[in-house]
C-alpha cells in the first residue's frame, strides 16, 4: 500500500508495487492530478487499512484520521488485569 500526498492536502491511498505504479494508478483512475503530487511513502497493512480508506482522494479531515489509527499502539491489556489484580490482593 502506498500514501500519496498531493498539494491540496488531499491523500489517496493505493494498492500498488512501487511508488512509481501508485503515481499512475492515481492519475489513471483520476484520483488527483500527476502536477499536484507532493510525495509518498509505503505503508505497512498492519493495523489492516479499512477498504472505506483506499483508492479514492481523502480529504485532509479523513487523511489525520487514518494517520491516527495507523500510530495508535495496541495496548496489551492482559498485562494491566495482572496488575492490578496483584495489587488489589493484601
Amino acid at each position: 500500500m502506498w500514501w500519496l500526498s498531493f498539494r491540496d492536502g488531499g491523500v489517496v491511498i493505493i494498492d500498488a508495487s512501487s511508488l512509481v505504479h501508485a503515481r499512475l494508478l492515481a492519475a489513471a483512475h483520476g484520483l488527483g492530478r500527476a502536477s499536484y503530487f507532493v510525495e509518498g511513502h509505503f505503508i505497512e497493512r498492519l493495523p489492516p487499512i479499512p477498504s472505506e480508506f483506499v483508492g479514492r482522494m481523502l480529504s485532509p479531515i479523513e487523511a489525520r484520521q487514518l494517520e491516527d489509527m495507523l500510530n495508535r499502539k495496541p495496548r496489551d491489556r492482559g498485562t494491566e488485569r495482572r496488575r492490578r489484580s496483584k495489587s488489589a490482593r493484601p
